[in-house]
């Protein structure tokens, strides 16, 4: 487990190695404080992004991760006046208006509502195109193009304000990615999504990033639903500052999500449940990536022997009556992580959770064992 000495924590790997190309975004000590505020929100900004990166900006409610969001897009000092100490770089500008700013960033905001202008979805995408007077067969087949990018054009004849929260975030995106913007800015794209909604719109985010290389940035508090799929690095900010600057593998493997407030992945939370350690050699940054030796597998199953014994005897028993004991046998727990039945408020999830991991073990065994069957 990675230790909290106080500095950030750094992926080292990717900062210390030689890049060939420069940084797309580069914070160089930046802060930022309101002009209607006596401290300032955002302290020390050290944070480079380079093309093609896919960054997670994470922390709790009022960390400043929609702030640094703002800063990016220009939205801070113009729309949000304030003072500023340090420098800012966006595609090479130090400085820059919103709309000069937007030929660089495309922001999809919490808000969907809030950022449409169209009657129809199709006049929505075509915004941008028709503020700079593009021909409208031009605008016609760059329409159809972003719209089927994102899974948008069955519905370009609807009024945007009809559509699901999911559509609603397709068309948002389609509308950005219209001009071929290099960085896609995301405020909380999952605030109004349920978690299989969310599911969809981090895997059609994934998409957009293989399809059209641009940068994407996620600014979110959902941890778990955004590492559902790729992400090269994570931010976590607490009180305006970055105290991590890694990759999810060694996010989720330290101890810094929990003291800010995040809560860790499900999955990780049954894991230490069933008293099988997290480090970063196991790779717990998804689900999909895991590994698991032969023994933390049974260990795991033992566990969820137990766990759904004692959520099922407790979900039968009465309130008046006495709950009964399920002696099972059980692997012996890690030292630092007691092996503790779940209870039964969360068993269920985590009994879920348990048996992919389960599945995924087995997976890995016939991989290991050089069989397919």
């Amino acid at each position: 487990m990675i230790e909290n000495t106080g500095a950030p924590l750094k992926d080292t790997s990717m900062i210390d190695a030689p890049l060939a190309t420069a940084p797309l975004i580069e914070f160089i000590d930046y802060s930022f404080r309101y002009r209607a505020q006596k401290h300032p929100t955002l302290h020390n900004i050290n944070l480079k992004i380079y093309p093609g990166e896919k960054i997670l900006i994470a922390g709790p409610s009022g960390s400043g991760k929609s702030t640094l969001g703002s800063c990016l897009n220009g939205l801070v000092p113009y729309n949000y006046p304030g003072e500023i100490t340090g420098s800012l770089t966006v595609g090479g500008r130090t400085s820059g208006s919103v709309f000069e700013l937007s030929e660089f960033v495309g922001t999809v905001l919490q808000d969907t509502d809030g950022q449409f202008v169209g009657l129809s979805s199709g006049e929505d995408i075509a915004f941008a195109l028709e503020n700079k007077g593009r021909p409208q067969a031009e605008m016609k087949a760059r329409v159809l193009q972003a719209a089927k990018l994102v899974g948008a054009d069955g519905y370009l004849a609807h009024p945007p304000l009809r559509l699901s929260g999911g559509q609603k975030q397709r068309v948002s995106m389609a509308g950005v990615l219209i001009e071929n913007i290099p960085i896609l800015l995301l405020d909380e794209p999952l605030a109004a999504l349920d978690p299989s909604t969310g599911k969809r719109a981090i895997a059609l985010i994934d998409d957009i990033a293989q399809q059209t290389g641009c940068t994407v940035i996620i600014i979110e508090h959902r941890l778990e639903d955004v590492l559902w799929k790729h992400i090269d690095r994570v931010v976590l900010l607490d009180e305006g500052r970055i105290i991590a600057d890694c990759t999810p593998d060694e996010i989720v493997a330290s101890d810094m999500l929990g003291k800010v407030g995040v809560r860790r992945p499900l999955y990780v939370l049954a894991l230490e449940r069933a008293g099988v350690g997290i480090t970063v050699d196991k790779r717990p940054g998804r689900l999909d990536t895991l590994q698991l030796t032969d023994g933390e597998i049974e260990r795991i199953r033992r566990w969820s022997e137990t766990a759904s014994a004692a959520g099922d005897i407790a979900a039968r028993t009465e309130p008046n009556e006495p709950k009964t004991t399920v002696a099972t046998e059980t692997a012996a727990p890690s030292p630092t992580t007691p092996a503790t039945p779940a209870t039964p408020a969360i068993n269920f999830v985590i009994t879920a959770i348990i048996g992919t991991l389960l599945l995924m073990g087995y997976a890995q065994t016939r991989v290991k064992a050089g069989s397919l069957e």
